[in-house]
């Protein structure tokens, strides 16, 4: 027989009668070790887990039997027992899915319940789990206190728990966990959904983006290379044809050494001596030039070439250079900045599986990156600091020891950035540059080319006040 604070857990308006046989495997059940579930031949997937903790044995069979043939949803319950509040810790570690918990406040401890439901709520970060305290002694956990300081979803008195407000009680507590769920699920989907379009929009942007860069360097490369090709093909006959005239001319003045006086006049205006002498290295300085243009055009078909399904032998050095090419113009000395000085420690690595295309890509970006960080450097910088400082970015390439890897570095001497800005560095759309000067897209494209597409890893050393170096590792065959 049960004392008089447990009376009203059992069935009043609707008696029920129990057997003696069922009455005792209601107790028998009711001893329970800390992992053993009473499923009532139900699977827990079929099932709304409840736990009960609770100190007193009677109250773990009072609420068994007044909850036996509660079902909601077409669900049973499956009771989970704890008698005390470090087993309800390490039984709520073993089922982060129960639904609720009928949470006794005084057990081994005066607030042994009240330390469930923080370890619940703050470490465990189980914000789902429906939490209804209910006590015996109200002294010593009072309703208004508990609820202002205790992330619980109900108070109850154990007195006040008959069978009808227990059942309601679980109806509540199950309809609400019922609607985290699904509100859970839901923002699981949405974040999946999220991340889709992100991807999407990123393979969009970086086909675009290299698209774009592409086909105008194409065309640039294509619309040089033209007149080039005409100019440097007629190099070589300007070249002999000058030096004939040069030795006709030579011969007449040995052969007529008195030419007249209109004729001397005329050598004088024209200072034949230096242009006899100026003339080829004239001729050489074009050839020089048109030389020049034909290895930008070729490194700018380098830098643009597409690429295929597949990956590619590729040398990279290359692909640095003509990249360092295209940035020429941000390298060079003007009248806004100093002369940013490139070294470059190559070493002697084989020719990578890769996509050259989207690894110039890369390349672009990181060098423009550490261009960026030096002419917002200077800008606190005096001529005089700049001068004693130079602008300076190292590119270094070396093979891994297991000669499996390809390491390049590039570094830069700027100003370096905070902890806080390393964390986000390769964040979708994250920029520190001003509105209009930046997309945020440039590093986070470039580490998915390097990681997703190439294998490899994409990192950043950075220090304030000691400049910032990206990492780039890459596995010398294709992975594939």
């Amino acid at each position: 027989m049960l004392n008089d604070t447990h009376m009203s857990l059992l069935p009043t308006d609707d008696e029920v009668f129990v057997s003696e046989d069922e009455q005792e495997q209601i107790s028998d059940k009711t001893h329970l070790t800390l992992l053993e579930v009473e499923s009532q031949g139900q699977e827990t997937s079929e099932a709304w887990k409840m736990m009960i903790v609770d100190d007193d044995v009677e109250v773990h069979q009072a609420t068994k039997l007044a909850l036996r043939s509660f079902t909601f949803e077409g669900k049973p319950l499956t009771f989970l027992s704890a008698f005390s509040g470090t087993e309800a810790k390490k039984l709520i570690v073993v089922h982060p899915d129960t639904a609720f918990i009928l949470l006794d406040v005084v057990m081994e401890t005066n607030d042994a319940g009240l330390r469930v439901v923080k370890y619940i709520r703050e470490e465990l970060k189980n914000q789902i789990v429906r939490v209804i305290l209910r006590t015996g002694q109200p002294g010593d956990a009072p309703e208004e206190s508990v609820i202002l300081n205790y992330d619980i979803n109900d108070y109850k008195l154990k007195l006040e728990l008959t069978r009808q407000k227990l059942i309601t009680s679980a109806i509540a507590a199950l309809r609400s966990y019922r609607d985290l769920i699904t509100i859970k699920q839901q923002a699981a989907q949405l974040t999946q959904v999220l991340h889709n379009l992100q991807q999407t929009q990123y393979s969009l942007l970086e086909k675009e983006k290299m698209s774009t860069l592409g086909n105008l360097v194409t065309v640039i490369a294509h619309e040089i290379n033209n007149p080039i090709n005409f100019i440097a093909g007629n190099m070589k006959p300007a070249q002999e044809y000058i030096h004939d005239l040069l030795a006709l001319i030579d011969l007449y003045r040995q052969t007529f050494p008195e030419p007249g006086a209109e004729i001397e006049e005329a050598i004088a205006t024209i200072d034949l001596e230096y242009l006899q002498e100026d003339l080829p290295k004239l001729i050489s300085s074009l050839k020089e030039g048109s030389d020049r243009i034909r290895a930008i055009s070729a490194s700018l078909r380098t830098f643009s070439r597409g690429d295929s399904d597949r990956k590619v032998p590729f040398n990279i050095h290359e692909g640095i250079e003509s990249t360092l090419l295209i940035l020429k113009h941000r390298l060079k000395a003007n009248e806004h900045h100093l002369e940013i000085e490139v070294v470059k420690d190559y070493g002697d690595i084989p020719q990578l599986e890769c996509f050259p295309g989207q690894l110039n890509q890369v390349f672009m970006n990181l060098i423009a990156n550490a261009i960026d960080a030096l002419e917002e450097s200077n800008q606190e910088r005096s001529f005089q600091q700049i001068k004693d400082n130079p602008n300076r970015i190292t590119i270094a390439t070396t093979l891994s020891e297991d000669r499996h890897h390809v390491l390049i570095r590039i570094q830069d001497n700027g100003e370096g950035m905070s902890e806080n800005v390393k964390q986000k560095l390769f964040g979708y759309l994250f920029t520190t540059k001003a509105v209009g000067k930046g997309t945020g897209l440039g590093l986070s494209i470039s580490r998915r080319i390097i990681e997703e597409k190439h294998g490899g890893q994409l990192t950043v050393t950075s220090e304030l006040g000691k400049g910032t170096e990206l990492a780039i590792i890459i596995p010398v065959g294709s992975g594939e």
